[in-house]
């Protein structure tokens, strides 16, 4: 309690000088009049509890939250209505990574295609489970005959450049064929040392280009290329200088197949992030990076089912060239449904 003394000439003086230092709610204590008129107000206030300032970010998450753990709760009711098989490979897609919305999707579709024997036992809507998803996945071989121009796109640390000298050392010494690399890395350390190291072993010409004119003019200059690769930078590059790179390269180059790197050492909302934004550059086709070093490929086949682009290449090691494979749709589902 805060206790203040008050003087004045008047009570309806001292009274009004009280309230405004204490406030409405301020208790008289005492009062008294003192020689020569003056009076002696004793005022007294308790103290305002501070009330703690909502925080509204952790609110708004813990709603969230809430939503969607009665979205969950309604979703596993409806996969108990599918029955108890249904159930399990639904918590089982999860356990593995893959986004509540999207086995359950998955698991829908399943069983709108699956006869009631299947329903009723898990291992054979598993095997059902198998052929939806390799239906649903698709591959691609961009590695044709003729004049190509290969780009990589994907953030920092996903794998381009080890992927870059793995497809350019198939390319050398496996097809025998001319190649040619270029990087647009400009911002990353190291990267120039790197990509002369690169040439060296493969016994390539490569060059580190800073414009779009320069970039035209190595393009033009690695004409007798069969094969042109393009490394891109992972996010250092401002968006639309990096677009009009790629314009650039595409109109010197019509023939350009950029493909958009994910690996599964990211949450599977980076990957679906990646997923969005450098699709905006117009990747044809995905590689899937640095498999080898995944726990559980759940968060990875979310993108691959939701994206409508075709599977090009695996990367499952850092060895050049030996670690990476065309894709093998079958051997990815094969490791998804492994027990995680």
């Amino acid at each position: 309690m805060h206790i203040r003394k008050f003087y004045g000439n008047g009570m309806k003086t001292v009274l009004q000088q009280a309230k405004q230092e204490l406030g409405d709610d301020v208790v008289i204590l005492s009062q008294k009049t003192l020689p020569g008129g003056r009076v002696e107000l004793v005022a007294a206030t308790e103290p305002r509890k501070e009330v703690p300032a909502v925080e509204f970010n952790s609110l708004e998450s813990e709603i969230a939250e809430i939503k969607q753990m009665l979205l969950s709760l309604v979703e596993e009711r409806e996969m108990m209505r599918l029955g108890k098989a249904a159930l399990l490979l639904y918590r089982e897609l999860k356990q593995k990574g893959m986004s509540e919305a999207c086995a359950y999707q998955t698991v829908q579709e399943l069983a709108r295609g699956a006869s009631l024997e299947d329903l009723l036992e898990v291992e054979a809507l598993r095997r059902e489970l198998r052929k939806l998803l390799l239906n649903r996945i698709g591959v691609t071989q961009p590695l044709t005959d003729g004049k190509l121009c290969i780009g990589l796109l994907g953030r920092t640390g996903v794998g381009k450049t080890t992927t870059l000298a793995k497809l350019a050392s198939m390319e050398r010494y496996v097809r025998k064929r001319k190649v040619s690399i270029l990087s647009l890395d400009v911002c990353r350390v190291g990267a120039r040392e790197e990509l002369n190291r690169i040439g060296k072993l493969l016994g390539v010409p490569t060059a580190l280009v800073f414009t779009r004119e320069e970039l035209a003019e190595k393009i033009r200059e690695f004409g007798a290329a069969d094969t042109l690769f393009l490394d891109t930078p992972g996010r250092a590059l401002k968006e639309k200088e990096l677009r009009e790179m790629i314009a650039e390269v595409a109109d010197l180059c019509p023939h350009a197949h950029f493909h958009l790197l994910l690996s599964p050492n990211y949450t599977r909302e980076v990957i679906l992030d990646d997923l969005a934004e450098y699709g905006r550059f117009g990747p044809k086709s995905l590689i899937l990076t640095k498999l080898d070093e995944a726990r559980s490929l759940g968060g990875l086949m979310d993108a691959v089912l939701s994206s409508s682009m075709p599977l090009s290449w695996i990367t499952n090691g850092q060895d050049i060239p030996h670690d990476i494979q065309p894709a093998d749709k079958g051997w990815l589902v094969d490791r998804l449904m492994e027990a995680p």
